[in-house]
């Protein structure tokens, strides 16, 4: 499995989605059960501002991943997790700078 080891830079906070069942009945009560092994899976928004031969490089890695995963980890300190990129979208940002921008998405494999 690849893992992703290019600088960028974390745009706000992670979100963790909660993917839980839920039966309401009616007298108010409600039941809830995770759905699946893992139900708290991360996503992160990213970005990557540089040249465009470092941008090209970075985006063909991301595209050969939107369905196989690859191994990140969010901080130094953190464990490699299986992730997969979504919503790649590249720019030009003036001169020889460009950026890409996409959601990290975590999943089990």
């Amino acid at each position: 499995m690849n893992t992703f080891t290019y600088d960028i830079a974390l745009q706000g906070t992670g979100k963790t989605d909660d993917d839980v069942r839920t039966v309401q009945f009616g007298d108010g009560f409600s039941q809830r059960t995770p759905n699946g092994l893992a139900p708290r899976l991360e996503h992160w928004q990213v970005s990557k501002v540089g040249p465009k031969a470092s941008i090209d490089t970075v985006k063909a890695f991301l595209d050969a991943h939107t369905v196989t995963p690859f191994l990140w980890r969010v901080t130094s300190d953190e464990p490699l997790r299986k992730y997969i990129a979504k919503g790649i979208s590249r720019s030009p940002q003036g001169g020889a700078k460009w950026s890409l921008n996409w959601t990290m998405h975590q999943v089990l494999a």
